[in-house]
């Protein structure tokens, strides 16, 4: 090959990288386009009553920003805040004390079909100006780490509250942007260690415990599950709920393209009846988590003992399963509360971040690599109930602080009416 040819092959292999870079960018602009698109269709189907209004009068408000997979950050607190709400009504005497301001249409319309709540929707900082700036807001709750926070933490009206979406180890737990907070509400003395150890200058006292209140709401068995082939089968219950894969090598706590078909297998094998909740988000990064999930969920459709859990919430399972497989994520704190043995999965990538001392460290956990010895290990911890029972009780003291039946509930509107009467003391 002459140096002219070898030249002109270098050329065109450039021009074909290029190329294909080119084309891989304009797919995802297109992609983007029609998201901007649908968006904007949906804004037009979202009637005049839920933009803010001139007429609100709301003492306390939930701003909720984030992508079309983030609802179920929301859909957990309403019943929460439709408690707090109760009680702000009976504290002050307004009609409607408590309204949300969702910053996306699709969201506003999915929330508002969920709940009697007042629901607002604006997309827009003129809107969300309306909303933040109405005289008698005392105070704004937060439930995710979404950028579009920061647009409403400007106002300085009201005091700004983070509540998260649920108690985790994940390291965005830890995120140094809970010092824009005026308060943190934790769930228990774990998170205000974690947060404290981690955020240099973050003091103890912008931070109250509330613990889980949604572990305090009514739990009534769906007929998805009563009158599926799983329910009649015999056979101690498996509820497994895996996380999603993260946006981040540091958030990558799922294992379920490594661990997913080797876990279920060995819990079938073992004699266990499994109910499996994949989580909402898996596959939105990778492709490899996506095809896994998939491929569990043709296992568990072709097993008389599996379940293919895609009811409305979490809640129902931590009363009909026996014992709960779990990833780094809020369902396995919760699983403490039921004192019955919790089996953790390690995340398989090492540059996961991971604390010492965690939950990792405190119960019983497994590499994602040996996810197939997790049958055999269930069997061992339901086998001694008590001891089960003992560490499920220190770890929910430790996570969650007390948890009979109302307290944590209690706790939340507590904390939400002493934050509400100070912002009010102080404007006056």
């Amino acid at each position: 090959m002459t140096e002219f040819q070898q030249r002109l092959t270098a050329a065109t292999r450039n021009l074909r990288t290029q190329m294909a870079s080119l084309t891989e960018r304009g797919v995802r602009i297109m992609r983007h386009s029609r998201g901007v698109t649908a968006a904007r269709v949906q804004e037009v189907r979202v009637p005049d009553a839920m933009r803010p209004r001139a007429d609100d009068r709301f003492i306390a408000g939930v701003h909720f920003a984030g992508d079309e997979d983030s609802a179920y950050q929301l859909e957990q607190w309403l019943r929460p805040l439709e408690g707090l709400n109760a009680r702000l009504r009976d504290e002050f005497g307004v009609p409607h004390p408590l309204g949300i301001l969702c910053r996306s249409a699709d969201h506003a319309l999915t929330v508002s079909a969920l709940t009697d709540l007042p629901v607002r929707f604006s997309r827009l900082s003129q809107g969300l100006a309306k909303f933040m700036s109405q005289p008698e807001l005392r105070v704004v709750l937060y439930v995710n780490q979404s950028m579009k926070n920061f647009q409403a933490l400007r106002f300085s009206g009201p005091a700004h509250i983070h509540l998260s979406h649920g108690e985790s180890e994940k390291i965005s737990m830890i995120s140094n942007q809970l010092k824009a907070y005026d308060w943190v509400f934790t769930a228990g003395q774990a998170a205000r260690d974690r947060i404290s150890h981690a955020l240099i200058g973050m003091p103890e006292t912008r931070m109250m415990d509330i613990g889980r209140p949604q572990l305090d709401e009514q739990r009534p068995v769906p007929t998805a599950w009563s009158r599926s082939q799983a329910a009649r089968e015999s056979g101690p219950v498996v509820f497994v709920a895996p996380t999603w894969e993260g946006d981040s090598p540091e958030m990558s706590y799922g294992t379920i393209a490594r661990s997913g078909l080797s876990l279920l297998t060995s819990l079938f094998d073992a004699g266990f009846r499994v109910i499996l909740r994949p989580h909402p988000r898996t596959g939105v990064v990778s492709p490899l988590a996506r095809r896994a999930q998939q491929e569990c969920e043709q296992l568990i459709a072709s097993t008389p003992g599996g379940f293919l859990d895609t009811t409305d919430g979490v809640g129902w399972q931590l009363d009909v399963a026996d014992a709960a497989v779990c990833e780094m994520s809020s369902v396995a704190f919760d699983w403490l509360s039921t004192g019955r043995p919790l089996l953790m999965l390690r995340p398989a990538d090492p540059r996961a971040e991971v604390i010492d001392g965690g939950l990792f460290d405190r119960a019983q956990s497994l590499e994602a690599h040996d996810a197939a010895r997790a049958g055999a290990v269930l069997r061992s911890a339901l086998a001694a109930p008590s001891e089960a029972r003992a560490l499920a009780d220190e770890l929910a003291s430790h996570y969650l602080g007390p948890t009979a039946p109302g307290r944590q509930q209690s706790r939340f509107e507590d904390a939400a009416v002493w934050a509400v009467r100070l912002r009010t003391e102080r404007k006056a």
